[in-house]
């Protein structure tokens, strides 16, 4: 009987050891810094949680991963979790395709994660992922080429015209031929992303007040669009047929001496720019100051109890206060969680690394774009149409009009 027991206990514990793990699939989307960060997490969380292995796999960025996880949800392959941007996650929410995790939410991450950060993930009062990786935007500005150009560093441009004026001063044709060798500004012209603060500070919006039709043609969109059109053809002072590439280089090499970045650029920036990077605020325009408010959100399309549970697991644990702290310090985006905000190594780190700040205090004036289940593509309309105006030089007025007319037929 004794050794009978023995067996029947060796079996136990042998059947419990080696018994198949948990396996739940991963979709991430970020590169260049925060792709090895969160490749990291991943296997300290393998490390520490027995009988659950996530399996990480880098689905390209925001674009294309959305398109391979729309492609996904019809064949039915979706993984357990996925980063979706969260101007992407009303497609999921329409179509039925994810539901309302407030009842997976503890208290305590409820509670502690900002008000502004739920924002971005809810929808009639429901949740519908966790807010992770955000950013805002802040401004970047060459310290060397201030200098160069007889401006003080410490003080960067307050408001639209003052960044005009000091822009003036720092683009330069070094070798006389009538072109600018070394422009002043650049930002991010992909569509909403970066006409939304200075659409939103003259105090217009992208669609109307039901957020079915887009309003393209409104006073407000009209002056903001010949205010971006003036950097190009008035203050030249913007350049415009360089590629994204070429302005990445131009900032490089210190041929571009300012914009609005997102935060999450910062250490990448303060790591390889081979000259000092200084960050302030947004310049004020028109009414205010204002930024983008953005990121991506980890949702759990699992059905299986179990996978589920393992995966809303997972992804509180990638949002804990030691993982919110290190996504600021490693990879620029900014604390979820008001604990984060008040621990003593964020603090000292901020003491030590004040461009930081400046993403967390932008915080304050910082909003999301609008959600609409056909965001990709009104995106893509508004970006092509801002690419006419800029390379092809056709009237502002007739293009918002006519890229209006185009949306709102697509929206019906």
């Amino acid at each position: 009987m004794r050794w009978a027991l023995y067996v029947f206990l060796f079996l136990c514990v042998s059947s419990s050891l080696f018994a198949k793990k948990l396996t739940i699939s991963f979709w991430h989307i970020l590169g260049y810094h925060a792709k090895p960060v969160i490749e990291e997490m991943v296997e300290e969380y393998n490390e520490t949680h027995a009988g659950v292995v996530v399996k990480a796999d880098f689905q390209g960025f925001f674009e294309d991963a959305q398109v391979k996880l729309l492609t996904s949800a019809i064949s039915k392959s979706l993984p357990e979790v996925a980063q979706v941007p969260v101007q992407f996650l009303q497609t999921y929410i329409d179509n039925g395709i994810i539901r309302p995790i407030n009842d997976e939410i503890p208290e305590e991450l409820r509670m502690d994660i900002r008000k502004k950060m739920w924002s971005l993930v809810e929808y009639n009062g429901d949740i519908y992922g966790i807010p992770f990786c955000v950013f805002t935007d802040v401004f970047y500005y060459n310290e060397n080429a201030f200098i160069q150009a007889g401006l003080d560093p410490n003080k960067p441009p307050e408001s639209w015209d003052e960044m005009i004026v000091m822009g003036e001063q720092l683009t330069r044709d070094a070798d006389g031929d009538g072109e600018p060798d070394s422009y002043a500004m650049t930002f991010y012209l992909d569509g909403m992303y970066g006409i939304a603060p200075i659409l939103w500070a003259n105090g217009g919006s992208f669609f109307t007040n039901d957020g079915m039709r887009v309003h393209l043609t409104s006073p407000e969109m009209e002056k903001t669009i010949l205010m971006v059109h003036d950097l190009f053809f008035k203050h030249k002072i913007m350049a415009r047929t360089w590629t994204g590439w070429e302005n990445a280089q131009a900032f490089l090499t210190g041929n571009l001496a300012m914009g609005w970045f997102i935060s999450a650029a910062l250490p990448f920036s303060e790591q390889n720019l081979p000259w000092p990077v200084r960050i302030a605020h947004m310049p004020r325009m028109g009414g205010g100051r204002y930024a983008l408010l953005s990121g991506t959100a980890l949702v759990n399309f699992s059905k299986h109890r179990k996978k589920r549970q393992a995966a809303g697991d997972f992804s509180r644990w990638l949002v804990k206060k030691e993982n919110d702290v290190r996504f600021l310090r490693d990879s620029g985006f900014v604390p979820l969680r008001k604990s984060s905000l008040n621990s003593l190594e964020l603090k000292s780190f901020i003491r030590e690394n004040p461009n930081y700040n400046i993403a967390l205090e932008a915080l304050e004036y910082a909003r999301p774009l609008p959600h609409h289940t056909e965001f990709l593509k009104i995106n893509q309309e508004i970006s092509d149409m801002l690419e006419r105006i800029i390379l092809t030089e056709t009237d502002p007025t007739h293009e918002l009009e006519q890229t209006e007319k185009k949306i709102n037929e697509m929206l019906q």
